[in-house]
C-alpha cells in the first residue's frame, strides 16, 4: 500500500481506531506471512451460501497529525459453499481532488506480459463539495487468477518480502500505482486453502500409520502446515511445499525446517503436494531417518529428520 496524500479531510478512516493514538505504523515489509494470515477475516453469508476472506486489517498506513488512511490496498478471496469454486480479488481505496477519474480497468505484470482487466466500482463517495473543492474516494475491485497469486506466493522468503505492483486506470484522469506484499498474498492464500481443509495445503501434514516392534500403531506427524507452491520464471527451480507454520516440538522443528522454507525432497521423493510428503513418510519405519531438502531463500540446502 502507498499514501497518497493530495487530499486533506475527514473521509473514510479506514482502521483509525486500531491503535493508541500516535503510535506508528509498522513498515508494510516488515511484516510476514503469518502475521496477514492471522489477522485475515473471515466473514460467512448463510444467505448466498459463500464465505469472503480478506485481509483488510492486515496493513494500513496512516498521515498526518489525524493519523488517517488515506488510501488501501488489500486482498479478497470468496468461496463458493456449494460448489467449492474459489475466486480472488484485489481491492483498493483510493481518495483525491478535482473530478471524478472513474477507474475502469488494471493492469499488472505477469511472465507472460501485461495483463489488462476490467476494474468494478465497489462504492463510490464524495465530501466537502459545499466548501471546498470535492474530495473524492472510489472503492474499486478487479479479479485476479488463484494460479498466479501462487506464483507470486512462491517468490515470499521470509523477512525479505517483496512488493507487486499493479495499475489503475481511470476514463480521465492519472492511473493510479498501488502495491502488495507477498507475504500478504501467501498469508491469505494459507488462510483459504487453512478455512477449506484442503489437504494439498491445509491442516498438519501427517503421514500414514507404521508399525511398531510389538505391531502397535505409531503416527508419524512431521509438524508442519504447508501450501503447494510452482516454479517460477524467475526462480524455476523453487518448488515444492512452502513451509508457512512449524509446530513446537515436532520432527520438523528438531531438524531445523523454518517457516519459509521450500521443501523439494524427502527421502529421494520430489515434492510437489502434501500427499507427495504423506506418501514419502508413509513407507517410514518408527525411529527413522529421513533426509529433506529445501530451498531457504535462493539456497538450496538439506537437513535431517529423525522420528
Amino acid at each position: 500500500m502507498k499514501s497518497f496524500t493530495t487530499a486533506l479531510a475527514p473521509l473514510i478512516l479506514l482502521g483509525l481506531l486500531t491503535g493508541p493514538a500516535g503510535a506508528k505504523d509498522p513498515p508494510l515489509l516488515s511484516l510476514n506471512m503469518a502475521h496477514f494470515k492471522d489477522t485475515a477475516t473471515v466473514t460467512e453469508d448463510s444467505k448466498n451460501a459463500t464465505t469472503t476472506i480478506s485481509t483488510e486489517n492486515g496493513f494500513a498506513e496512516h498521515k498526518g497529525p489525524m493519523r488517517m488512511v488515506w488510501n488501501d490496498e488489500f486482498l479478497e478471496a470468496v468461496i463458493d459453499g456449494e460448489t467449492g469454486r474459489r475466486s480472488f480479488q484485489v481491492h483498493a481505496w483510493v481518495i483525491y481532488n478535482g473530478a471524478w477519474r472513474d477507474y475502469e480497468a488494471a493492469s499488472y505484470q505477469t511472465a507472460n506480459g501485461l495483463r489488462s482487466v476490467p476494474a468494478a466500482a465497489i462504492r463510490r463517495t464524495s465530501e466537502n463539495c459545499l466548501v471546498r473543492e470535492c474530495t473524492y474516494t472510489e472503492h474499486v475491485a478487479f479479479p485476479v487468477e488463484e494460479k498466479f497469486l501462487r506464483e507470486l506466493a512462491a517468490g515470499y522468503v521470509p523477512d525479505k518480502p517483496s512488493l507487486w505492483r499493479f495499475r489503475l486506470l481511470a476514463k480521465t484522469g492519472p492511473a493510479y500505482s498501488g502495491e502488495l506484499s507477498n507475504a500478504e498474498i501467501a498469508g491469505l492464500l494459507a488462510k483459504v486453502d487453512e478455512y477449506t481443509g484442503a489437504h494439498a495445503a491445509g491442516a498438519q501434514v501427517a503421514a500414514a500409520p507404521a508399525q511398531n516392534a510389538g505391531g502397535a500403531a505409531l503416527k508419524l506427524s512431521f509438524g508442519i502446515d504447508g501450501l503447494p507452491v510452482a516454479a517460477t520464471v524467475e526462480q524455476p527451480n523453487r518448488a515444492g511445499i512452502l513451509v508457512i507454520a512449524v509446530s513446537s516440538g515436532s520432527v520438523a522443528q528438531k531438524s531445523g525446517i523454518i517457516v519459509g522454507d521450500i521443501l523439494y525432497e524427502v527421502d529421494g521423493h520430489p515434492m510437489r503436494t502434501a500427499a507427495d510428503l504423506k506418501n514419502a513418510l508413509a513407507a517410514c519405519a518408527a525411529h527413522c531417518t529421513v533426509a529433506v531438502k529445501l530451498f531457504r531463500g535462493t539456497d538450496a540446502m538439506a537437513v535431517t529428520a529423525r522420528f
